[in-house]
């Protein structure tokens, strides 16, 4: 995902979510500034159509960048990797593509020495990122606390410990 991608993606996303959230260019602009250089934010698009999108940063123990945040730090010490957002188009949704970009997010953490996924679920989403391996973090750690309240009243915190890349064999 490139700063060129960003009118596509705020425009899938407002097709894939409730408005609360909507979330703006900038703020999207900033957590992809968060996540610069670490190859953690990708888009899939047939021909010039996006039909989906992955964005993912590296973030200190249990932080949650806030939802709608028109600024988002670069994690000085990243300890997991936090999935913030993942939509696909409904016209796509039987191709595979989340599983696809979930596998993406799951390369960039080992690639960067990280062995867990963080989520906020929205939506009712829980039972969807379940089947996917995230269980909810239970205490939410303090550092996500309050940034979860961004994502309203249903939002769930989840996490999935990472297993350890298979090693190539010779």
């Amino acid at each position: 995902m490139t700063p060129a991608d960003l009118d596509a993606v705020v425009a899938l996303q407002q097709r894939c979510y409730g408005v609360a959230y909507w979330e703006s260019r900038e703020a999207f602009a900033a957590k992809l500034a968060a996540a610069a250089g670490q190859a953690c934010c990708w888009v899939a698009e047939q021909g010039a159509q996006l039909m989906a999108y992955a964005v993912s940063l590296p973030v200190a123990s249990g932080e949650v960048p806030r939802l709608h945040a028109p600024t988002v730090n670069a994690a000085a010490r990243p300890a997991q990797l936090y999935l913030h957002d993942l939509a696909v188009a409904p016209e796509a949704r039987a191709h595979g593509l989340a599983g696809a970009l979930l596998a993406r997010v799951a390369q960039a953490a080992h690639a960067q020495g990280l062995s867990t996924l963080a989520l906020v679920a929205v939506q009712g989403s829980v039972p969807y990122w379940r089947r996917h391996g995230f269980t909810p973090a239970d205490p939410v750690p303090a550092a996500a606390a309050d940034a979860l309240m961004s994502f309203g009243s249903q939002a769930c915190y989840l996490v999935r410990a990472l297993e350890p890349p298979e090693r190539a064999t010779a």
